[in-house]
This record gives C-alpha cells, structure tokens and sequence, in this order.
C-alpha cells in the first residue's frame, strides 16, 4: 500500500512542481521511506537463501572473490576490444603468466580487510574456493585453446534476480570454466531452496566475433556503438552479470562488447513470468564492457552517472539520462577521479564501482574525495576502503562481490 500511495504522491508532485528542486528532494525522501517501511514488514529474507532485488535493499548476505591464481590471459578478440593499444601491448608480452605476485598479495590483503569491515557491519562474507589458474596451464576446447583468468570478480559470471542465481553465459574465452570455484557454493544455496539456472553457454568458435573488427579506428567503432553493434555476433547468447544493473522489477543491460541483444534477448524472455522488465541500455564509449562504471543506481530515485560516456538508447530507442529524471530519479553526475589511472583491465572511472550496504552506506574507494564529498551532500554514509591494488586484477567494490541476500521486495521504481 505504501509503494501505491509514493508513486502517486510522486506523480502529483512532479505535475504540480515540475521544476522545484527541493519539493524533488523530499519526494525522493518520501519514495526511500515508503521503500524502507515495505523492506521492514518483508519475510522474503527469512524464507530464501538467495533473496536480492537491487543495488541498494539493507545487504546480508555476500560473495566476494579471491586476488590469488590470477593469470594474464591471451589477447583474444573479445579482450583486444574491452582493453586499449597500451593495454594490448602488455598483455601480448605478458599472456600466459602469473600477475605480479606483489601486487596480488597487496590485492589479497586489501580484500581481507573489505570482508572484515563487512563482517562487522553484520554482513556474512563467502568466498569462492581458490582456484590457481596461474599453474594449471592451457585448456582445449572443440574451437579454441586458452588458459583461466581470474577469480576475482563473481559479479560477472553470476547474476541474482530474488529468489534466483543466474550462471550468465559470459563469452570471454579464458573464463569459461570461471564458475567452477563457486559450484559447491551454488550447490549448497540449491539444497536450501535457491533457484539456479544455468544460462546457454556460448561455444565460442569464431563466428560469434566481426570478422576485421576495427580495433584501431576509433570513428568507426563509436559508429558501430551508436548502432549497438560491438565485437561479438549475434551467432550464439552472450551475456555478463556485471552489464545488468537491478531495479526492481526493471534491469537495464548494457549491450557492450561482453553482452549482445541475443544475452539481452534470452534474459527479457526467462524473467518474464516473473514480472520483470529487462531493457537493453547503449553508452557513448569504445571499450563497453559492463555497467557499473557507468551508472549506478544509489536508492530509490538516485542515480549516479559518468560524464564521459553519456546515455545514447534505452530499448533502441534514442534517449539520455533524462529517461531516468522524467520518471522521478535525481541524475546526479559523478566527479573526475583523483586517486586512480587508466589501467590494463579498467578505466579510472572504476571509482563509480561502488557497493551499497543499504540506503545511506555505501563503500568507495579510500581518498575520492570530490565523491565523498558528493555522497554526503546527497545524505549518504560513505565507508572509504584503499582496493587500488585489487584495482589491477579487474574491478572494484561492485565487481569483487555478488549480494547473495538484501531485505526488502521485488518492487516497481518507475
């Protein structure tokens, strides 16, 4: 009834003050409290071990990955075009060994720490079984040859809609055993009631990528962009977890070179009957690959944006953040990074890669202060943690962790 009676306060505020911030503000206010009280009165938590409707519900329960056995892998197609010509040089000299073994042991050390400051706010921690890809050499398959890669970041293997955990067909050659550490997990989450689907996993042969893909020229590859085009086929499904930022009962997918229309196509057509909305979301950008530094939904009515890659289609259709504001959200647009670089695997803007822990905490990377600042000026709690290391094995708060269970329910915030 509370979540009745918010959008249609919502709706008669925007009517009668479309242009009066403050009344916005409250609205937003009124929106969260309404959402907290729903959140409080709910028992889906106490009845499923996987229970996880969006980015910002009161957190419980978390996976998060492991720095130890990363290794570099192969400068295939599908990783030439997520990564720059600074990066491609490195990896060609690099392909097949072990990382730096002291920036994964200052890695390991600093996730440690994040799961402590996580266990103390209350949050159970799980962890994947260590998985050494650095030793276990090179895999065949009917259609290609390639090592494993990481074990660091569960949130683009795994995605968790409620009740369920999705196995997201990724097509990164060298993380296609990837789930493997999480299996026993998984296991345990399904004989306590989870559901867990396994989405088509993609052969991968070479098909399913452009054949003379235009690596190095940058005004042709932001016109393929603007046409949704990347570097993968529509040939097999392909989806990452980590293109998929939940809503309620709308998540938007980032088409990008890790996620094409037929992952996007095949996630729409499973959540249906659940009532779920899955729309496919185009960025200005060249190296796409994943969502959550791009926006980030930070409780109800509040995202935040990136100022260089703007929104350019939301369902094929050409439309900006403003498709977010004319619904009720307050687009808030996020500062320049201070502490961070341009890296092999991520872009400074990682600094967006945050965690809610509920509706005002949320961690950020230790020093950001232009973002600190920011989130307290928009009522947040931020918990400031140093994962620069981390950094370099792939991803930050957001990709290192996967909710397993928030509070609250499967709600509509549009």
């Amino acid at each position: 009834m509370m979540g009745v009676l918010s959008k249609v306060f919502q709706r008669l505020c925007r009517q009668k003050f479309p242009s009066f911030p403050a009344v916005r503000s409250r609205i937003c206010h009124f929106a969260s409290s309404a959402h907290a009280a729903t959140s409080n009165n709910s028992t889906e938590n106490d009845v499923h071990p996987v229970w996880s409707c969006n980015e910002w519900d009161p957190l419980k329960e978390i996976v998060v990955g492991r720095a130890e056995g990363q290794r570099v892998p192969s400068l295939t197609p599908d990783l030439q075009a997520k990564t720059g010509p600074d990066g491609w040089k490195w990896i060609r000299e690099n392909a097949g060994k072990p990382h730096d073994p002291v920036v994964v042991e200052r890695a390991a050390k600093e996730v440690e720490e994040f799961c402590r400051i996580l266990e103390h706010e209350g949050v159970v921690v799980k962890r994947p079984e260590p998985m050494r890809w650095d030793e276990l050499g090179t895999f065949k398959t009917p259609y290609f040859e390639e090592g494993g890669y990481m074990n660091a970041c569960p949130r683009d293997g795994l995605l968790v809609v409620a009740d369920e955990v999705i196995e997201a067909p990724m097509a990164w050659r060298s993380r296609v055993f990837e789930f493997y550490p999480y299996k026993k997990m998984m296991n345990e989450y399904f004989h306590r009631g989870a559901r867990w689907t396994a989405g088509p996993r993609p052969a991968m042969g070479d098909d399913l990528f452009v054949k003379d893909f235009p690596f190095e020229d940058t005004e042709k590859r932001l016109e393929m962009v603007y046409k949704g085009q990347f570097i993968l086929t529509e040939s097999e499904i392909a989806l990452d977890g980590a293109d998929a930022l939940r809503f309620g009962r709308d998540i938007f997918v980032t088409l990008s070179h890790a996620t094409n229309r037929s992952g996007v196509k095949w996630l729409r057509r499973h959540l249906r009957r659940q009532g779920i909305n899955v729309h496919s979301l185009i960025f200005k950008g060249t190296q796409n690959c994943h969502a959550d530094a791009t926006f980030m939904p930070l409780r109800p009515g509040l995202l935040l944006v990136n100022p260089v890659r703007p929104c350019l289609k939301i369902n094929d259709e050409p439309v900006g953040w403003e498709y977010f504001s004319k619904r009720g959200w307050d687009v808030v647009v996020a500062p320049p990074p201070v502490t961070i670089e341009n890296m092999v695997y991520v872009s400074k803007w990682v600094h967006m890669n945050v965690l809610s822990l509920d509706t005002e905490r949320v961690f950020i990377q230790k020093g950001e202060e232009p973002l600190r600042k920011l989130f307290c000026d928009l009522g947040l709690k931020p918990i400031e943690v140093d994962m620069r290391n981390a950094y370099h094995l792939g991803g930050a708060f957001h990709c290192w962790t996967l909710d397993i269970r928030r509070t609250g329910s499967l709600n509509t915030y549009f």
